[in-house]
């Protein structure tokens, strides 16, 4: 994923040590993502320290008062120069301000994010129960890691911990005689969609290696998320002759820093249905009629490749 244009790692990637890793928490209430009241803090722990995970909690459900700070590896929350704890994904700019790595982004509805980064010295202040306390990242080995995140739901309601978990690899470095010869095959798993529908469009991804004399370690590599910089091209598809016939919805270039890819290699778009009522081309008269068929292409990349799949079809309805 991106977070203000900066390629960011997601924890179910396989991430190593150097690597901006984004810990990602989606907040849901009756079956849709919900913004929490306030996060007041993202807390990192070594896991074999801290097992059950829960051992880091009081008898209140919170992170224990007890808690030594030599435990706390890395603390998130609120930026000195913010009044709260989530902030606006263009505030991430770690290239010049050291500060923005600390803090907790909204990158949409429910969605929020904050980025472990090995490669860079990150520190930020641990501030519960009344303390100040200066965590500078020691998340910087490879094992298994939790992150808690204490967060109010609703106004007046109490605080909560949520409980999540990553992992922090090496590096896969190995070497071959010969050159990988992957072959990538993709499906889009939305066949039909009704109009005003703001959905994900889905695309899966078969990533198989055919050198028989590679060792099997070695194609299980692959098997875990290994595409990246995944775009998406939308186009809907005309019959009239007075209309063109691939009129483009969204060209790669405004879906590069939406698009989603999980640990399977699906490449995922929310689309929202309504947007076509006020395309610049519905506007113009050229879209022709907003249900009907449609396209999609994705472009990639695997290893040295840059993949271009064939278009694939759907309906809108």
């Amino acid at each position: 994923m991106q977070l203000n244009g900066k390629l960011v790692v997601d924890r179910h990637n396989r991430p190593n040590t150097l690597q901006p890793v984004a810990l990602r928490a989606f907040f849901v209430n009756d079956g849709v993502y919900q913004d929490p009241v306030d996060i007041s803090g993202v807390t990192i722990f070594k896991e074999e320290n801290n097992f059950p995970p829960s051992s880091v909690l009081g008898s209140d459900g919170l992170i224990a008062s007890s808690l030594t700070s030599d435990k706390i590896l890395m603390h998130f929350g609120a930026s000195a120069n913010d009044s709260g704890a989530a902030l606006n994904p263009t505030s991430y700019n770690p290239d010049s301000d050291a500060s923005s790595l600390s803090g907790i982004y909204r990158v949409g509805i429910g969605e929020y994010v904050v980025v472990l980064d090995g490669s860079r010295n990150i520190s930020g202040v641990y501030d519960f129960y009344g303390s100040s306390i200066l965590t500078t990242n020691a998340a910087s080995s490879i094992g298994n890691y939790i992150d808690v995140w204490t967060v109010q739901f609703a106004a007046a309601s109490t605080y909560q911990s949520i409980i999540n978990d990553f992992s922090l690899y090496k590096d896969k470095f190995f070497a071959i005689t010969e050159p990988l010869l992957l072959r990538t095959t993709n499906k889009l798993q939305n066949k039909k969609i009704v109009f005003g529908s703001k959905v994900d469009l889905k695309i899966s991804t078969e990533v198989s290696l055919e050198n028989k004399s590679i060792s099997e370690a070695v194609h299980n590599i692959f098997k875990d998320s290994v595409v990246t910089s995944a775009m998406i091209d939308i186009k809907k598809l005309n019959e009239s002759p007075n209309l063109g016939s691939h009129i483009t919805v969204s060209s790669y270039s405004n879906t590069s820093a939406l698009v989603d890819i999980t640990s399977d290699n699906t490449i995922i778009l929310n689309w929202n249905t309504e947007d076509l009522k006020t395309h610049a081309s519905t506007t113009a008269g050229t879209m022709g009629s907003l249900t009907g068929p449609y396209a999609i292409q994705v472009k990639y990349t695997v290893l040295n490749q840059t993949i271009v799949t064939p278009l694939m079809h759907f309906m809108v309805v």
